[in-house]
């Protein structure tokens, strides 16, 4: 659920606002909404501090070891780290011209610029050329040029001449200024001093810690520093806004109470636009880090799903995936980070809790359908196919009896997941709109979407479609144009004629909704491709399973089954969060508008 928001405004004497704020950020439970937009030149030195530092934290990478001590100025340290890493990127672009000189000298000649000068003041000029060698055909004729070297797709050509403005109607090609013996002892000058810098960096890790709690103190001052400058003054008085969950809002009063602020506490306006704090069981919470990898925060007056969004991530996830085999990698992989997380200490994440349930999904309908690594084989094996639900089998070949089409009955439970889950979007429309007439507007939804589902049976499943079809998605448009501009205060017919002038409108969402239950399919389909893709490596593998070529076979599997995972995960982002995100919340009317409860408080 979405906590309700107190808006709270604060009061305090000029003079006092650094104090009043420090206690502020003690308390930890006000999202501070700025009056004014802190001055950019006022930030921009500690910003530049924080991007420096996050640099230097890249560069080091993870300590050896997180509990190592290490004392001095941790600025200096910065300081120096970037001074070192400056240098080595100045050395390694140098370098890269060197390389090029040396490459340029190993295809040409040894000359130099020296040489080339010593001889023009013996009256010889040398110009070299790089011609095709057709350019060369025409050109050999000519006493005064020599090829140095030459290939199928080029001659390399230098021109001695007495006449300095001599020239072919090429373009030369120009000499490093560099000499070749330079070339050669300043790379080897630059490597030494390239390791030195190395050492340097690397003699710091033992101060990541300690760079660590400055960035830490650095992003402390910078929250700190846009608090203050976004305060707003009125002659000697500073004032500031935010919002505070309203069982904490107490603690405000109490701190005011105590310290002499001036308190006001009152309900948010329309107009106002109040942080998203989640308020959910434990079990409901380990869905949040999928909303915070996406970005996606309801708006304060919106709808929390993040029971909802759970339940059917994990059936589509399990779909989308498909493969028990890939479930108990994930499985092992939650056990591992678990081990290594509880060994350091640590407490586990929610994400991790959330990998074992969608590895455990991932198992279960892998097992019902009998598909282990595409591996028809390990399905046969007498334990695993007895879990096979024989009308939704992956391999109807092992039930040779069976009369169904397991594929048609996959399907059949995609379209059922889809009325499931826009029906539910539907109700809770009707039930949050009680006692209004325009709840009605929502069961008009439910029944169109109901009418749509039997219709997509027939055209896809080809089922016999019921009779009631056409009149109930009739009727179900009607309650949508009677009820759908019902407004408190508008009278009933207004209420009509404003729903029959959007009439084309909702027609055109009627048929979205056809196609938003035709969109779950995608579950059949990426599930499908999925087996279908690891059954293909599996069986370009089997020949090679025997003998010396055993490695080979391996090597195949490993590679098959690594990518089919990996697309596995990706088909999970497009289309396992698309029918949450974009499906169900679509007709929910959920549009995603919020920004995450961030009070200002000590870190």
């Amino acid at each position: 659920m979405i906590e309700k928001m107190s808006k709270i405004t604060l009061l305090v004497d000029e003079g006092n606002a650094k104090p009043a704020l420090r206690s502020l950020r003690k308390l930890g439970v006000l999202h501070v909404k700025p009056i004014q937009n802190p001055p950019s030149s006022d930030m921009s030195d500690i910003e530049t501090r924080l991007e420096e530092t996050k640099r230097v934290l890249f560069l080091l990478g993870e300590p050896d070891d997180p509990k190592q001590k290490a004392s001095g100025s941790a600025e200096k340290f910065v300081n120096d780290i970037l001074e070192a890493s400056q240098t080595r990127s100045t050395l390694q672009r140098e370098m890269e011209s060197l390389k090029e000189a040396d490459l340029w000298y190993t295809e040409w000649t040894k000359v130099s610029l020296d040489d080339l000068s010593s001889l023009e003041n013996d009256g010889f000029y040398i110009k070299l050329y790089q011609l095709s060698p057709t350019a060369w055909e025409n050109e050999k004729e000519k006493e005064n040029l020599i090829a140095l070297s030459e290939n199928k797709d080029s001659v390399k050509v230098a021109m001695v001449s007495r006449d300095p403005e001599e020239t072919l109607e090429h373009r030369p090609v120009n000499i490093p200024e560099i000499s070749s013996n330079a070339v050669v002892s300043r790379i080897s000058e630059i490597e030494k001093e390239l390791i030195k810098i190395e050492k340097l960096i690397e003699g710091h890790r033992c101060h990541i810690e300690l760079i660590k709690q400055y960035d830490e103190t650095l992003k402390k001052d910078h929250q700190f520093l846009r608090v203050q400058n976004g305060l707003g003054f009125e002659e000697n008085i500073a004032y500031l806004q935010g919002y505070v969950p309203s069982e904490e809002a107490k603690t405000i009063e109490a701190a005011a109470e105590k310290s002499g602020w001036g308190y006001v506490e009152e309900e948010p306006e329309l107009t106002d636009n109040p942080p998203t704090k989640l308020k959910n069981a434990k079990w409901i919470k380990i869905i949040e880090p999928v909303f915070d990898f996406l970005g996606t925060t309801p708006g304060y007056r919106e709808k929390d799903i993040s029971m909802y969004f759970l339940i059917f991530f994990a059936i589509f996830v399990a779909m989308i995936i498909g493969d028990a085999g890939y479930g108990m990698i994930f499985l092992l992989v939650s056990f591992f980070a678990t081990f290594k997380i509880k060994k350091n200490g640590g407490k586990l994440p929610g994400v991790i809790v959330l990998l074992y349930v969608l590895s455990l999904s991932t198992i279960a309908w892998g097992a019902v359908t009998g598909t282990w690594f595409g591996s028809v084989a390990i399905a046969n094996i007498p334990f695993f196919k007895s879990l096979i639900i024989p009308q939704i089998a992956s391999f109807p070949e092992l039930f040779p009896n069976m009369d169904v089409n397991p594929q048609d009955r996959v399907q059949l439970i995609c379209f059922i997941l889809a009325i499931i889950q826009l029906g539910l979007a539907s109700i809770m429309n009707f039930i949050d709109n009680l006692p209004q007439l325009k709840a009605f507007e929502h069961l008009g939804w439910f029944a169109l979407t109901a009418g749509a589902f039997t219709l997509v049976l027939n055209l896809v499943l080809g089922m016999p479609m019921p009779s009631f079809t056409l009149p109930l998605m009739a009727g179900g448009f009607g309650f949508i144009v009677i009820f759908g501009a019902q407004e408190k205060g508008k009278s009933f017919l207004k209420g009509v004629l404003g729903g029959l002038g959007g009439a084309f409108n909702t027609f055109l969402d009627a048929i979205s909704s056809f196609s938003n239950i035709i969109s779950y399919i995608r579950l059949f389909a990426v599930g499908m491709a999925t087996v279908a893709i690891a059954s293909s490596f599996n069986d370009i593998a089997a020949p090679m399973m025997h003998g010396p070529a055993i490695i080979g076979g391996i090597i195949v599997l490993f590679i098959g089954h690594g990518l089919n995972i990996i697309m596995g995960l990706l088909s999970v982002m497009v289309h396992g969060i698309r029918l949450n995100l974009l499906e169900f919340s679509g007709q929910l009317g959920l549009e995603w508008t919020g920004y995450k409860y961030e009070p200002f408080k000590e870190k």
